[in-house]
């Protein structure tokens, strides 16, 4: 191997940890940034001060891998586009080939996540590996090591889902030979992991923080959501259904009384919300970009009747008319069709109809408010019920917590038995089956979950086949495509690592 292919490998540097640490300090949360100071991955961590500062760094992280101007275009393209909730427009960006499931391994988003993913990863092994040399209680030193834990899981997850088997690495690589000894570890592996870290942050994160200066951390009940989803992808029915449970009778979280309210930007980090990656607008480079790169080519006056000002929409994730034909056919009363999609006075329904989940008036073009919501709620009472419902059929407990997202999509009072819209005693298991796969669509519609629920449950291949059939076109998947290729840069740069069935 020449010295220039030693180090042409991009993603040998995220492993090493060679990229800079943002250092933040709060106003509105504790990921706000209040000046440029970078601190090098390469520095001793001495105090308390540099580790906090390298935690910070990590939940930075969740930005770019969750979508940030000049980061990746985040989990969106994964969770989404692949879909029949959502297209993409935009050709330039190929990010059509995620919509078409024309992929090639060369593809810039693939590259730019791989890149974000182990970047973020490095920077949780970082703090796992210096904080031990630091003067700090007990206490404190296991909730860091809990929260980058909890980050390490959740990058984790998100990477098998996408490439399935991956390079499992749990330590600071600090010598670039040794980024080399990283192949594509097994899945079972890469869970077995994934589980061992949300295990102790579990039993190691706070069930709330004081102030709100710290909004947006990990928490205990966020371990608990995950691990719980975690269990349930891996088909661990009833290991997930209690997992769950605490959550699902406690009091730490609750369904907001107005399905609008989960998602607006005076109401972040609400009972609903169990984890996010937040974002801030201003001046700082913090913002989100969902609000433009979500809306259709609006004319000047469509735009600022939706958003207050005038901006030129992105088209890379647009509402597809099959999700609002579901949304169509599940009745007048559903409340949550005006907040999932809309199109403004004037505009044709050929511009394409635009998700009012991620609106506000941004500060620039890809300067918003928005937080990215990843675990809610809503999420884990649908969890919940599907995992009692495959481990031991429809109790009255699923039909409980299903029966609460149900209400609330129709105005009612969350926690009142209605018999008129309520699942019955006698839904059978099938029943229950389709309507949560229904239910999961409807609720949670574009926030990144509709894809990877339909490779969970083993309907991506039926269901898309069905969806592109309806759309006459000739597009059909097969199981290669439950999987999106290994960045070729990188298997260019690692010979060990190996590509997915189906990819060049």
């Amino acid at each position: 191997m020449t010295i220039n292919k030693l180090f042409s490998g991009a993603a040998v540097a995220t492993l090493l940890g060679l990229g800079t640490l943002s250092t933040t300090s709060c106003q509105k949360e504790f990921i706000d940034l209040n000046d440029p100071t970078r601190i090098p991955t390469t520095e001793s961590y001495t105090d308390s001060l540099s580790i906090l500062n390298g935690v910070t760094a990590a939940y930075s992280s969740m930005q770019d891998l969750y979508g940030r101007s000049g980061g990746s275009r985040g989990m969106f393209i994964f969770g989404e586009i692949p879909s029949d909730n959502s297209y993409t427009v935009t050709s330039g960006e190929r990010l059509n080939e995620f919509n078409d499931f024309s992929l090639f391994s060369d593809n810039p988003n693939i590259q730019n996540h791989w890149l974000f993913t182990y970047r973020a990863i490095a920077r949780c092994n970082i703090i796992l590996s210096r904080a031990g040399g630091v003067k700090l209680t007990d206490a404190t030193r296991n909730r860091y090591y809990a929260e980058v834990r909890f980050l390490r899981a959740l990058t984790y997850f998100n990477a098998v889902r996408i490439w399935g088997a991956v390079p499992l690495v749990t330590q600071e690589i600090q010598a670039i030979p040794d980024a080399y000894q990283y192949g594509r570890a097994p899945i079972t592996e890469v869970y077995a992991q994934i589980e061992k870290d949300l295990d102790f942050a579990e039993k190691n994160l706070p069930v709330t923080y004081t102030g709100t200066t710290n909004l947006g951390r990990a928490t205990k009940g966020a371990a608990t959501a995950l691990f719980g989803k975690v269990l349930l992808t891996q088909n661990k029915y009833q290991a997930a259904a209690d997992k769950l449970l605490p959550l699902v009778t406690g009091t730490t979280y609750a369904l907001q009384a107005t399905y609008a309210n989960i998602f607006a930007t005076s109401n972040e980090m609400n009972s609903e919300i169990i984890f996010a990656a937040r974002y801030t607008k201003g001046t700082l480079g913090l913002g989100s970009a969902f609000t433009t790169w979500f809306m259709p080519a609006y004319t000047t006056a469509q735009s600022t009747s939706l958003l207050g000002a005038a901006y030129t929409g992105q088209q890379f994730n647009t509402v597809d008319p099959d999700l609002i034909a579901a949304f169509t056919a599940s009745g007048p009363t559903d409340v949550r069709a005006a907040t999932s999609y809309v199109l403004p006075a004037g505009a044709a329904t050929s511009l394409g109809y635009y998700t009012k989940k991620y609106i506000d008036t941004p500060t620039s073009a890809t300067d918003a408010e928005n937080d990215w919501i990843v675990l809610r709620h809503a999420d884990v009472l649908l969890m919940y019920a599907e995992a009692v419902n495959e481990a031991t059929g429809p109790s009255a407990a699923a039909l409980t917590a299903i029966n609460q997202v149900i209400r609330r999509s129709r105005g009612l009072p969350v926690g009142t038995a209605n018999a008129t819209v309520d699942l019955p005693s006698t839904t059978t298991a099938d029943v229950l089956r389709t309507r949560l796969e229904l239910e999961r669509r409807l609720e949670l519609n574009f926030e990144g979950h509709r894809w990877f629920d339909l490779v969970r449950t083993g309907r991506a291949i039926p269901v898309m086949n069905a969806f592109f059939a309806r759309n006459n076109s000739t597009v059909r998947i097969t199981a290669n495509n439950l999987l999106f290729p290994i960045p070729v840069q990188e298997i260019n740069t690692n010979p060990i690592l190996t590509q997915n069935d189906g990819y060049k």
